[in-house]
Order: structure tokens, then sequence, then C-alpha cells
């Protein structure tokens, strides 16, 4: 496979379909928590538990991809995802259940930084931003999937006939079949000193960028682990119903994830930082409108709110990885956004079971939500000091 556009849609489908089974369980939780009599905290918890392995492996994943390329790590990362659903659907327990989600979510981390890499490598520094968003866009295209199809099949059949569905149709063997490594142009010369692993680590603007986006992905997790049993339990809107909001919401993620990497690319000029504080001052909004919702709220209140949730909270996630990936430069993009991930991932991993505590013994759901949005407020100020690179036109 040589044509660009080729590697792109290539990359697209395996990022969707790493994401259906993972993201699509949420739309399921409240079928989960009365199957394995679950609290809401434990039922909100299944991203959480997804987003341990790219912690573990995002980091060493993009370090590899830098030095191995990214064919290797694209199927493996499909694969481990396909097993660890699979056995997700026989787990006999909510701790087993967990415990697998984790190796599944390893397979994330091992997927998601090498197609980063594979993007930014067959695509010239002007279309950066919008062709990382475009396969970002896995991400909410195949929670969109999941929430769409997994809620009726599980209904019908049964959670775990859900979960075994989504688990079937990876794209490891299409890769294998059909990806080559795009080779890096040759050096000019030595090798800058301030390339490699240490120079990533020693990156302060990296640092800045991870943990400010740390508690993005964590207002992206809360919003996606928490709208249906929200709608459902608080609004009293039915399964079928507050799945359909989840759609939309990840529906126009995908918008965000195009449209704010084209306003990056285009609009912006290069510039990362401002499409990120335009998706956080969003994700802010979104968080108080939550905060003042009660049962009996209009369609007309919801569908736009739903929206306005994926189009900023999961719409920025492309425009961070290019970020990243220009913060260190060619030589070292696929560890920055490793690096980047394993931050942001443990955003994930933590911040949903802060908010279902919150939401249990503290003070309900309207009081989490407006603590999510002064949450937004500390990352938005912690991208005040990072040093962009200009654009090159190359």
């Amino acid at each position: 496979m040589t044509n660009r556009w080729a590697v792109l849609a290539l990359i697209m489908a395996a990022q969707t379909m790493a994401n259906v089974g993972p993201l699509g369980i949420p739309a399921i939780a409240p079928l989960i928590r009365e199957s394995l009599g679950l609290s809401v905290t434990q039922a909100g918890s299944f991203l959480s538990a997804y987003y341990v392995g790219p912690v573990l492996m995002s980091l060493p994943a993009g370090w590899l991809a830098d030095r191995w390329g990214v064919r290797g790590a694209m199927i493996l990362g499909q694969a481990l995802i396909a097993i660890g659903l699979g056995a997700v659907a026989v787990a006999p327990s909510f701790s087993f259940m967990i415990g697998i989600m984790v190796l599944a979510g390893a397979g994330y981390g091992v997927l998601n930084p090498t197609t980063t890499k594979a993007g930014m490598a067959w695509f010239p520094p002007r279309q950066r931003a919008t062709v990382v968003g475009l396969k970002q866009v896995g991400l909410p295209a195949g929670g969109a999937v999941g929430a769409l199809v997994m809620p009726p099949l599980a209904l019908a059949f049964g959670w775990r006939t859900a979960v075994a569905a989504a688990a079937v149709g990876g794209l490891a063997l299409l890769t294998w079949a059909l990806y080559r490594d795009l080779p890096e142009p040759a050096a000019a010369g030595p090798a800058p000193e301030r390339t490699g692993f240490w120079a990533v680590m020693r990156n302060r603007d990296l640092w800045l960028v991870g943990v400010s986006t740390l508690i993005f992905a964590g207002v992206q997790t809360v919003f996606l682990s928490f709208l249906v049993l929200y709608l459902r339990d608080v609004l009293q809107i039915t399964l079928v119903v507050a799945a359909k909001y989840l759609v939309a919401a990840q529906a126009s993620g995908v918008a965000g994830r195009v449209g704010f990497g084209l306003l990056s690319d285009r609009l912006f000029g290069g510039r990362r930082r401002i499409v990120l504080a335009i998706a956080g001052l969003g994700s802010i909004g979104c968080a108080v409108a939550l905060s003042t919702t009660a049962p009996g709220a209009s369609p007309w209140l919801l569908v736009p709110l739903a929206a306005s949730i994926g189009f900023f909270g999961v719409g920025w996630n492309g425009v961070q990885h290019t970020l990243m990936a220009e913060l260190a430069g060619p030589r070292a993009a696929g560890t920055a956004v490793g690096l980047g991930l394993a931050i942001s991932s443990l955003g994930v991993t933590v911040c949903p079971p802060i908010f279902g505590l919150v939401v249990e013994r503290v003070a309900g759901f309207g009081a989490a939500w407006a603590a999510l949005a002064a949450s937004m407020v500390l990352a938005l100020l912690l991208l005040i000091p990072v040093r962009e690179r200009p654009m090159t036109t190359s």
C-alpha cells in the first residue's frame, strides 16, 4: 500500500473497530450493573480500567514505533483488543472483567501512538492536525457504532453477546496484508542532540500539555461513561433513548475531531493551543449545563447539549496528538505521543471513579458536574506557558 489516502483509510478503520466494544460498553452499563449487582461507581469504571492499559503501554509503544516502525505494533494492538473483549464477554465476575479490560486497553495503548506516527509520516505538516483528527475520529465513530448497536443486541440476547459481537471483526490481518512502513528521509547530518526518549522526558512543554490533557481526557471519559447512567437514573429516560443521546455525542465528536483539525491547520495557521482552549471552554459550558438539568428536560435542550458534549468534550484529541508530536520533532514523534497518551490515560483511569464517588457519597450529580467544570479551568491554565513550534510548509 503506497497511496497515502488508502493508508489513512486503513488506520481510520483500525481506530474505529478498536473503539466499538470498549466505548459501547458504557451504553449497556445499566444492564451489566443489574446483572452483576454493581454500584454506580463500579458501573462507571469500565473505561477507567480499559485506560490502565494505555497508561502502561503508550510510552513504550511509541518508543518502539520510533525505533522499529508501526506495522507490527498496529497488528499487535488490534489483536490484544479483540482477545480482551472476547474474554470480557465470558467474565464470571466484576473483578475478572476489570482485569481483562486492562488487557484490552493495553492493545489500544499499543495501537494509538503508532497510528498517529503513521499518519504524520505519510502526510505533510500543513495537513497534520487534520489528518490526525481524521484518524482520531475512530474513537467517537467507534463509540457511536457501539452505542447504537450494542444496547439492542444486549436487550435481545444479553450483554455478553453484545460484547462478544464487538470483539469480532478486527483488522489485524488486513493491516498485516496491506500496510507497509514509509521509510523516514535520510538525515542530512548526525542526529540532533535533543532527540530520543530522554529528550522527550526532559521536555517541559510536553509535560505541560500532557498534564493539561490528562484533565481533558478525564472530563471526556466522565461525559461518555456517565451520560447514559445520568439520563436514565436522574432524568428518567429509557435506556434505548438515553443511548441515542450518547450516539449523538459520539457522532458530534467525529465532527469535532475533523473540525478542530481544520481550524488549527487552516484558520489558525498551525497553532494548536488556541483550539484546545476553545474545546476546554466548550466543555466547561457543557458540564455547567448538565449540572442544571432536571427530570422532564426537553429533547430540544438535550439534543444540542449531547452534540456539544461530543464536539467540545471529544473533538480536541487529534490536535493534542499533533501538538505533542510537533513539540518533539519527527524523530521522537511516537515517543512524545506515547507520553501524552500515557499521561492522559491516567486521567481517564482516575477521573471517572472520583466522579462516581462524588455522586454517591458527597452531593449527587449536580455538584459532580460543577466540579468537573472547575477542573477544566485548571487544564486551560496549564496550557498558557506552552511554547509552540512554528509550522513549516514542507
